[in-house]
């Protein structure tokens, strides 16, 4: 079974411009797997430096990272991707790594890196 996490945030954005994009779980195989995605800032201290919304269940829902920069979300659903709209409140740079792990056992069967630039004025 080959998993995989992709998402299409761009690289470089402005500061206080809100960003859609998506974060989609996909497998090579139909079958089902009960699985969490487990986000984790590189610099947990950034966690209050963003707004990030995820839209579920016909809402947008606000995402919040605990003070060791971890989000976990439980129901993601394979071979689809996930809705979220972002607006970073401060320039630099911010690191997020995602990990898509089984429910069983939580073992891990994806995981992506990824680096957001905020500047102030795109070149």
């Amino acid at each position: 079974m080959v998993q995989c996490l992709s998402c299409n945030i761009p690289q470089t954005v402005r500061v206080n411009e809100q960003h859609a994009f998506q974060v989609c779980a996909l497998t090579a195989d139909l079958v089902c797997v009960n699985a969490s995605i487990v986000a984790t800032l590189g610099n947990p201290s950034q966690k209050d430096a963003f707004e990030l919304y995820m839209y579920t269940e016909d809402q947008f829902v606000p995402v919040s990272f605990n003070d060791i920069g971890v989000f976990i979300y439980e129901e993601p659903t394979i071979n689809s991707c996930a809705l979220l709209f972002i607006t970073f409140k401060e320039t630099g740079k911010y690191r997020f790594q995602l990990d898509l792990v089984s429910e069983s056992g939580n073992l891990p069967l994806a995981d992506l890196s990824f680096e957001v630039n905020v500047i102030n004025e795109l070149e």
